[in-house]
C-alpha cells in the first residue's frame, strides 16, 4: 500500500537547507520517490499559527520503501546538514 510522508522543516540556516535539499532530491530521484507537493508556509485560518516553515509531501510504494531509504547509508550520511540547516518532523501516512 502507498504511503505518503509529510515532513515539516523550520528553517535555522537557509543556505544550508538548500544544500540538503539538492541533495536530497538527487538521493530520492535515484530511489524514484515521488515529490506530490512542496510549500512554505503562508498563514493559519483556523488553529495555531504556526512558525514559519516548509512542508513537502512524497510518495513511496509501501512502507518498507520509505523506511529502506531513510535508514540507507546515503540518507544516513545528509542527516548532520539536515539536522544544521531546520528542525524536521517526518511523518507517514496510509495513502
Amino acid at each position: 500500500m502507498p504511503v505518503l510522508n509529510f515532513s515539516y522543516a523550520t528553517i535555522k540556516d537557509s543556505a544550508a537547507f538548500q544544500d540538503y535539499v539538492r541533495k536530497a532530491a538527487e538521493l530520492m530521484q535515484n530511489h524514484n520517490i515521488e515529490t506530490v507537493v512542496r510549500g512554505t508556509y503562508r498563514t493559519t485560518l483556523r488553529g495555531n499559527e504556526k512558525i514559519r516553515h516548509v512542508t513537502a509531501v512524497f510518495r513511496y510504494p509501501d512502507l518498507e520503501n520509505a523506511l529502506r531509504f531513510y535508514n540507507s547509508s546515503a540518507y544516513r550520511d545528509l542527516i548532520p546538514l539536515r539536522d544544521a540547516a531546520c528542525e524536521m518532523e517526518i511523518q507517514f501516512y496510509d495513502e
